[in-house]
């Protein structure tokens, strides 16, 4: 077990002392004190109330602070994919303006066949 621990509680009694229906004045009425031993054991049992919530709020700050550390990973992760969507959105904007330079040069083309021009003929 734990050490012991003892802690005296010093209290002076209530004590009416009655005589013949009359009371005592004061400065009649004995000096008494009395001596109560807190016990070892709920000093004890204190102690360990004590240090089960410094764990608690010490697992609370640890958890919020994974947390934390979670919810900045989560954050890079976001921006790098919202680059990547980026890169992708210009990528893709490149293609569809190729692809329609080869649908107008194809148009181009079939309209001056269409008109009988040939260009390797010049």
């Amino acid at each position: 077990m734990g050490i012991m621990h003892s802690t005296r509680l010093v209290t002076k009694p209530k004590n009416i002392w009655k005589d013949n229906s009359e009371e005592k004045p004061p400065s009649e009425l004995p000096a008494q004190t009395t001596e109560d031993n807190v016990p070892g054991v709920l000093y004890d049992l204190l102690k360990k109330e004590v240090v089960g919530l410094r764990k608690s709020s010490h697992d609370k700050d640890q958890s919020l602070k994974d947390k934390d550390e979670a919810i900045e990973m989560l954050a890079k992760k976001v921006e790098t994919l919202t680059n990547a969507m980026e890169v992708e959105a210009k990528k893709m904007i490149r293609e569809v303006a190729a692809i329609e330079k080869e649908v107008t040069a194809v148009h181009v083309n079939k309209t001056l066949d269409n008109r009988g021009y040939c260009s390797a003929c010049e």
